[in-house]
């Protein structure tokens, strides 16, 4: 009789398959090919990468997949069976930082076991479930069964969709760590934007045990051999005993492994083929890999055959039941193969076949005291999850950076948590933390994480364009790159003006994704919106337009020292080797002189203009100076042009370039039909089309404060220019956008950019000017100017439509014309000013008429004036042959007539009282 024994993998080799079509799916031995063929497309498209699986080997993940799958684009995140879960922080050194290792338990206690991979993005898919777990064996050595779906904006096939369903499900049955459950849900929702498509009916089905058996979901059609193998059976060969109730076979075929490698019990089968009477065939497979696939295959009375392959083994929690019902995690596919994928093998008797079981493992009691699912870094402190609530109090002890052996005690838990935030600890990322309590008097030690740093594992390798990054500075510095950066965004206003789009505005598409998409975010996004929406937003303004459009330089500046590019190694790795896939060695990323658009190098015409060669004799100063004023004329264009149909972080980003533009001196003036306050005016007016994503309405909003301060600023202290039009038509626009202003957003904005005075933009100016714009208050708006141009005047107010100024001026009639021209909005207002020596003067207006009073060596004397377009008060004042032909006569200076009484009483002001104090 056989002994029973440990199970041992064994070495294979490995057979490649290729990168299928959209819409095909294939069964292969292993994904890693499609990983590689999808990295070769080398537009960095995927968004999310998502590997579920029993067991995962980091060490081996980091080696060999973690590389290239960042080099796809996508996040990265891994989910495995807590209890299975004892990683090597020496060989896992990115968890935490490149990417999420997350953990999973079921409400049982049964297994987490499916094998299940994701590469998404807007414009492919890629979805492979499978039998091998994240491991060399299950990835490279072993024989396992992979089914791989491909799909695209145009093919789909249903199994793709079916997955997304599936990973929601998950996430109402099983305890996950909170990161990795984000991006479970974040997969989902990429891989359900492929729906839009046609959706393709390959014959596929995925079958899993979140709702009910997988047997109860199997085709009930008549059988007439059915043939099986699977590496795991049984105790009681339960699983053999209702598949073949169900499918009542004429005659079954057995397939176990030689050398001891399938777990089986034998006299249990025996037991039920006895019981049924039905034929049983036995087989032994010899290959030299250790065959981890798992088979249903079922043979019709008419030849046709279906297959179930995936994780499913022989066994009553992985068949009989569902996750509810105590049963394992289970995903399979069912398909309609054109071959048989039984591996045959040499007929040997039942008898023959040795018992094999699985020996007590250490992980059996992973899943009880106080088990750790993760620990994530939070503003706050160090966030810590659970499986379940913890049965004893506990202390949580910290391993950081190198010192693998070195644990601190960090906080403790209560008893009863399952989300716990200890205040005040910083780990950084790739941490490790595990807790330690007493039960019962004796100490426990619980399983190991990862601190999950979510700045960090949110970033992906696509969200920098290959090649140098092009932020503010680098634009504006080289009028082609400029001119490029904003021939993309000519095109993508050219492709969304061309269709009609919905109320909120959508995003352009990356490489791939149809023009037409109308996927965008609502106001009130949630975070997988955004994500989404900022995705595509790098896509198109490149990593570093996109942090400072909404940040300015601090956020650009954070962004950048945030992200390496570089895997950390093993520390006991003997040899320097890279990681598949960031070896990006080419031309192209070495050398950065290569323009990213047409891969020629930029040295070749850079002594020479878009339209010939330079004069050698030209300054160097002169050259950049005319480049930047070709970079204004091509940033004026695009705003008049193209800007009212980009989706708003696009009109957000050029905005902010803009800003930059005038600091630089883009524009040779602010006035004037070619100046820049028009171009200004237009982007504040234009930032708000009512398709502002929640995430960024304060950026926007501090954006449109920066420049309509910057505006005001600039303006002429006296009169109403087409300028001063253009201020207040855009601060009317505005006002509903610019009360969501953040201080320290306007901060940031504003500190690269000069007032008018040469000086750095104060952040309380803006917010004051905001305010004012807000109040809407044409008195107190006009004191905020008067104080800002005239600070040797003293202005004050008295009464709701009434300025007082005194000053050092002789005359005291030009100072209040020029103070009454700042007072806009206002159907009657007056001004006050009283002089030095004593004289002083009234200016009131009402509609298009203008009052004067003036006392002059003890008289009062009045005047009436009409205001017409060609002139108001300070022309007036200023210009005596214009104020003549303005003139309204009334008789004697002296005499005061009814409608000047008429106009300072319905303002407010007392003549016979004299100056206010």
């Amino acid at each position: 009789m056989a002994g029973e024994i440990s199970l041992l993998d064994q070495p294979s080799d490995v057979v490649v398959g290729d990168y299928q079509n959209a819409g095909d799916v294939v069964t292969v031995p292993s994904p890693l090919p499609y990983i590689f063929a999808e990295e070769k497309q080398a537009d960095r498209q995927a968004r999310e990468a998502l590997f579920c699986t029993f067991n995962a080997d980091l060490g081996f993940f980091e080696r060999a997949v973690l590389g290239v799958t960042q080099a796809t684009g996508a996040r990265v995140a891994v989910v495995g069976d807590l209890r299975m879960s004892n990683p090597d922080p020496r060989a896992a050194r990115n968890a935490g930082t490149r990417y999420i290792h997350g953990l999973a338990a079921t409400p049982t206690g049964s297994a987490f076991h499916p094998k299940l991979t994701v590469i998404v993005g807007p414009a492919r898919a890629l979805v492979a479930v499978g039998s091998g777990n994240l491991s060399v064996g299950g990835w490279h050595l072993n024989a396992e069964t992979w089914t791989i779906a491909a799909a695209d904006r145009d093919r789909c096939p249903r199994l793709v969709l079916d997955a997304a369903e599936w990973l929601r499900s998950i996430a109402r049955l099983c305890a996950i760590s909170p990161p990795a459950a984000d991006a479970m849900g974040r997969t989902a929702t990429a891989l359900e934007a492929f729906n839009d498509g046609k959706v393709v009916d390959t014959g596929h089905r995925l079958v899993h045990t979140s709702e009910a058996p997988i047997i109860d979901q199997l085709p009930a059609t008549p059988v007439e051999c059915l043939r099986l193998y699977a590496p795991f059976h049984d105790e009681r060969a339960e699983a053999i005993q209702d598949l073949l109730l169900r499918l009542t076979p004429a005659r079954v075929t057995l397939a176990v492994q030689s050398g001891h490698r399938t777990v089986v019990q034998p006299k249990a089968i025996a037991r039920v083929i006895d019981d049924l009477g039905i034929d049983l065939e036995v087989v032994q497979d010899q290959h030299r890999s250790y065959r981890h696939g798992k088979l249903v295959e079922a043979i019709g009375d008419d030849g046709a055959c279906w297959t179930l392959t995936g994780s499913p083994n022989l066994s009553s929690m992985a068949l009989l039941k569902s996750v509810a019902d105590g049963g394992n995690v289970e995903l399979g596919v069912l398909a309609q193969p054109s071959a048989s994928l039984f591996p045959g093998g040499v007929p040997i008797r039942l008898d023959e076949v040795p018992t094999v079981r699985i020996s007590a493992t250490r992980h059996a009691d992973k899943a009880t005291g106080a088990t750790l699912l993760a620990a994530t870094r939070a503003v706050d402190g160090l966030q810590v999850t659970f499986a379940r609530p913890t049965p004893f109090s506990a202390r949580v002890l910290a391993s950081a950076n190198t010192d693998f052996d070195t644990w601190a005690d960090v906080g403790a838990v209560p008893q009863g948590a399952v989300h716990h935030l200890i205040a005040g600890i910083d780990l950084p990322g790739g941490s490790r933390v595990r807790t330690v309590w007493t039960e019962h008097g004796v100490p426990r030690d619980g399983n190991l994480v990862f601190v999950t740093d979510p700045a960090r594992t949110m970033l992906r390798l696509g969200d920098e364009p290959r090649g140098s990054a092009q932020g503010p500075i680098e634009l504006l510095a080289d009028a082609r790159l400029a001119e490029r950066w904003l021939h993309g965004v000519r095109q993508l206003a050219a492709a969304r003006a061309s269709i009609a789009l919905p109320a909120v505005g959508g995003t352009g598409g990356p490489a791939g994704e149809s023009d037409t998409s109308t996927g965008t975010p609502k106001l009130d996004t949630d975070s997988e919106d955004w994500l989404r929406y900022s995705d595509d937003a790098k896509s198109r303004l490149g990593a570093a337009m996109f942090h400072f459009s909404l940040g300015g330089f601090a956020a650009l500046s954070a962004a950048t020292t945030t992200y390496g590019s570089d895997l950390l190694q093993p520390t006991d790795m003997l040899s320097d080797e890279r990681a598949a896939g960031l070896d990006e060695d080419y031309a192209n990323t070495v050398n950065d002189d290569i323009d990213p658009l047409t891969g020629e190098n930029a040295e070749a015409d850079s002594s020479g203009s878009a339209h010939g060669e330079s004069d050698p004799d030209d300054d160097t100063d002169e050259r950049a100076l005319r480049e930047l004023r070709r970079i204004g004329h091509a940033l004026t264009r695009a705003v008049r042009n193209d800007l009212a149909h980009l989706p708003a972080v696009d009109r957000l980003a050029v905005g902010t370039l803009v800003l930059v533009g005038v600091e630089l001196g883009a524009w040779e003036r602010p006035d004037g039909e070619h100046g820049w306050i028009s171009v200004l005016a237009r982007v504040v007016e234009t930032l708000d089309l009512d398709d502002v994503p929640a995430a960024i309405e304060a950026n926007v909003a501090s954006v449109a404060a920066v420049a309509l301060y910057l505006i005001r600023d600039h303006l002429p202290t006296t009169g109403r220019p087409a300028e001063y039009l253009r201020y207040e038509a855009a601060a009317h626009r505005a006002a509903h956008l610019v009360v969501a202003a953040d201080a320290v957003l306007v901060a940031d904005h504003a500190e690269a950019i000069s007032n008018s005075r040469g000086f750095p933009i104060d952040p309380d100016d803006v917010m004051r000017t905001v305010a004012l714009i807000v109040d809407n208050d044409p008195i107190a708006t006009a004191i905020d100017v008067l104080e800002d141009h005239r600070p040797a005047w003293r202005v004050r107010r008295h009464a709701d439509a009434v300025l007082h100024v005194d000053g050092t001026f002789t005359n005291p009639f030009p100072a209040a014309a020029e103070a009454l021209d700042t007072i806009d909005g206002a159907d009657v207002a007056a001004v006050w000013a009283t002089s030095a020596n004593g004289r002083w003067a009234i200016a009131a207006r009402a509609a298009e008429e203008l009052m004067r009073v003036e006392q002059r060596d003890g008289a009062v004397q009045w005047w009436h004036y009409r205001l017409t377009a060609l002139g108001g008060a300070t022309r007036i004042a200023r210009d005596n042959e214009f104020a003549s032909r303005m003139r309204i006569h009334h008789g004697p200076l002296n005499s005061p007539f009814p409608e000047a009484l008429t106009l300072l009483a319905y303002a407010g002001v007392d003549v016979a009282a004299g100056p206010p104090e």
